[in-house]
């Protein structure tokens, strides 16, 4: 199938059910982001393809500017540096992209309300940061789709440089290839390696409708009225 078919069937599917899966074909953890990357607020769920981008971490002095115009210089240089990845993310390319972000954990705000809504505008599914996000509370107003494994108010500038983008990268613990598929929910977030993706929708598949037929059963016994989790085509 390609592509807008695959990631159209793996939307189908909880991450509960695709992380069945992925231990059905031998890869047990191997597609597991480490528990401490979590969504800004619950409710939040996106699926799609992995745009990668790296960023190391600082290694020369942070400059001790003198005046606001000399901060402001120095700070547009250096973010140059560290938002590259910004502008090969357009309109065109941005549906079904999952931007995931590889700062080593460094406690440093590379997401916020502005990029937020920035590429939101842009059209991509949201975002997957292994370091900061801030302005936690305007971007939950957003609604914008962001996990990350570090919520603060401090900026990338001086704690993070030089971009490098569509490589491979470390993310909470997991080997992240471009191309490779991106679930995340409430639970955290799975990568699957997109050579085994056709696989692990037969098995996501088979994990979700026994599902469905065991919890209806509840349902109808508790009194519960049916909802959308009942449906594989919700």
């Amino acid at each position: 199938m390609n592509n807008t078919e695959l990631i159209k069937e793996i939307r189908k599917y909880r991450c509960a059910d695709l992380s069945d899966a992925l231990d059905a074909l031998g890869l047990v953890n191997v597609g597991s982001m480490n528990p401490n990357m979590r969504p800004l607020r619950s409710g939040i769920e996106f699926k799609g393809f992995a745009y990668t981008v790296k960023l190391l971490p600082k290694q020369t002095p942070v400059k001790a500017c003198k005046t606001v115009a000399e901060y402001k210089i120095e700070l547009t240089k250096e973010c140059n540096k560290i938002y590259t990845f910004v502008n090969d993310i357009t309109t065109e390319n941005a549906k079904d992209m999952v931007v995931v972000i590889d700062m080593g954990g460094t406690v440093g705000g590379v997401w916020g309300s502005e990029i937020a809504m920035n590429m939101m505008i842009r059209g991509i599914e949201g975002a997957v940061i292994d370091g900061g996000c801030r302005d936690s509370y305007e971007t939950n107003l957003e609604n914008a789709n962001v996990f990350c494994t570090q919520r603060t108010y401090n900026h990338a500038y001086g704690r993070v440089r030089d971009c490098q983008r569509n490589v491979s990268v470390q993310c909470a613990g997991v080997t992240v290839k471009p191309g490779d598929i991106i679930c995340a929910d409430d639970d955290g977030v799975l990568v699957i390696p997109f050579e085994v993706a056709e696989d692990v929708i037969q098995f996501a598949k088979l994990q979700l409708e026994e599902d469905i037929v065991t919890r209806s059963a509840h349902y109808e016994k508790l009194g519960f009225k049916p909802d959308a989790t009942l449906s594989i085509d919700k």
